[in-house]
């Protein structure tokens, strides 16, 4: 479903609405925007021609009435506007979405290893795809084993009375392709299906299927199915999600006489080490080099506590003479944080071209972490944007730890300003910026509290002020010299401690005069 898009919204709040108002007073003639009932929003009552302001062929947000050039002009830069506030909540929208559904399927996991039958996996099932699937429609679901050489399915898990627990259906024509294909069925008129037409098995008087496979990596063994007596669409995304289900049920039933811990623990560390992979994958690596001829150089190291991380760094170029850096650590540990992480870093990309000052992408970022963010999990955000002409840097702060400031003179300094509050705790917060110029040979450096509080074997912490001591006086070379110079003397000082926190680097310097 759409987001909506309110042209009063877009006429009072945010850079549209000042630029709106500035168009409108630099005019000579008069002009308004009304909203699509007529209602006054902006400018001067007059009645001179009107222009719509559309979001689409078909939709129709509201009018500009003046001067016939003036409003022409007016209406098409706030359709323009219209149109990319709806693409970014659209894409914001999708990966929540996504987010969601990896979330779904993290939890699905953990329940399917802890069930330790084919029954139970069977109900859990069904428990699931009555959970998934849209409410409001008379379905009947099944979970049915095939019999190896017989005609029939075996009913393991019923809802509805077309699939009696532990009875045998004959396979119909439509469900018999499943098996064969291995593929997943979509069918909403099934009477004029010509498979089930030829051969309706048992499952008579029904007006629509949905029939996902249980396939295993070289097996199809039965159908996680869905039907209903009455006239339903199911959709494409309905496909998708039960396909998904059957898929883990599939897995978990064929090896399900052979769980026990040590299988159970290796399946666990491969499926991290892929997420692992994954994750080290998204980060970006193509760093401005000094020796590419790069007016700045640029490096970052990252080191999961864990198989998977919480925290992460992103830099890209927002227009040709500007350079985003942000650096973020989510709170907690594991998958959860790296399914979070994945959002935030999407949603930075998304809102960040939308807007000139870092204050301002933390505070269009924060709402969509708070919505639907029911388990409560936060993240700090430190997010510059750096001036590569002017060498001014533009920071803003969510409640992370400051940035270091070397000196080409080998003096250390923390970046001043308020340190703000972590994002996806409190709707509606302000954000502010501040800003610092650069000099010729300058380093910035951005890190994870994963340094600052690194263990040692007496628990003692590296702490900030050892960090700051080490830097002082130094001349690194370039980026890649000052990360690995941290690195080293933090290995050193943890030495055999187990690592207890994500560790994160981002380091900046400027070319030397």
């Amino acid at each position: 479903m759409n987001p909506e898009i309110k042209l009063k919204r877009l006429c009072q709040r945010g850079n549209a609405a000042a630029l709106i108002r500035q168009f409108i007073a630099a005019r000579k003639h008069p002009l308004a925007v009304l909203d699509v009932n007529g209602e006054l929003l902006l400018g001067e009552p007059n009645a001179a021609e009107r222009q719509p302001i559309s979001l689409a062929a078909d939709t129709t947000l509201g009018w500009v009435c003046g001067e016939a050039d003036d409003a022409l002009l007016l209406s098409a830069f706030v359709s323009y506007m219209a149109r990319k506030e709806l693409e970014s909540k659209l894409l914001a929208q999708e990966t929540l979405g996504k987010y969601k559904e990896l979330t779904l399927l993290y939890e699905l996991g953990e329940k399917i290893a802890a069930c330790m039958d084919i029954n139970g996996l069977a109900r859990l099932a069904l428990d699931e795809a009555q959970r998934l699937l849209p409410s409001g429609k008379d379905l009947h679901l099944g979970l049915l084993l095939t019999n190896e050489g017989q005609p029939h399915l075996t009913v393991c898990a019923g809802q509805g009375g077309l699939f009696p627990v532990g009875g045998e259906l004959q396979i119909d024509g439509i469900t018999r392709q499943v098996l064969a294909s291995g593929n997943t069925e979509i069918v909403n008129h099934v009477g004029q299906d010509p498979r089930y037409q030829a051969c309706a098995g048992s499952l008579d008087n029904i007006q629509a299927m949905l029939c996902a496979p249980l396939t295993t990596r070289d097996n199809t063994f039965g159908v996680l199915n869905v039907v209903s007596r009455r006239p339903v669409d199911f959709s494409a995304a309905e496909a998708k999600v039960l396909n998904l289900l059957a898929s883990q049920v599939a897995i978990a039933i064929g090896r399900v006489h052979l769980i026990h811990e040590r299988v159970a623990q290796e399946r666990l560390q491969e499926s991290l080490q892929l997420s692992r992979n994954i994750q080290m994958g998204m980060l970006s690596t193509a760093f401005p080099r000094f020796c590419e001829g790069e007016p700045i150089d640029l490096f970052a190291f990252m080191e999961p506590a864990r198989e998977v991380s919480g925290d992460f760094y992103d830099f890209f170029q927002l227009n040709d003479n500007t350079l985003l850096l942000v650096i973020g650590d989510v709170s907690d540990k594991g998958v959860p944080a790296a399914l979070f992480m994945v959002m935030v870093k999407t949603l930075i990309r998304a809102i960040a071209k939308q807007h000139a000052e870092p204050h301002q992408v933390l505070a269009a970022l924060n709402p969509e972490l708070c919505r639907d963010n029911d388990a409560s999990m936060f993240v700090t955000l430190f997010l510059a944007m750096l001036d590569l002409d002017s060498r001014q840097l533009t920071y803003s702060f969510g409640g992370h730890n400051p940035p270091l400031h070397l000196s080409h003179y080998g003096i250390v300094s923390m970046l001043p300003g308020d340190s703000g509050t972590a994002l996806g705790i409190i709707d509606g917060i302000d954000f502010s910026s501040q800003t610092l110029t650069l000099n010729p040979g300058d380093s910035l450096l951005l890190y994870t509290d994963g340094i600052s509080e690194a263990m040692d074997v007496n628990y003692q912490a590296y702490g900030e002020q050892r960090l700051c001591d080490l830097l002082t006086g130094l001349n690194p070379n370039n980026a890649q010299e000052l990360v690995e110079t941290i690195i080293t003397d933090v290995s050193l000082f943890t030495a055999s401690a187990e690592q207890s926190d994500d560790i994160t680097l981002l380091a900046l310097q400027m070319e030397r005069p």
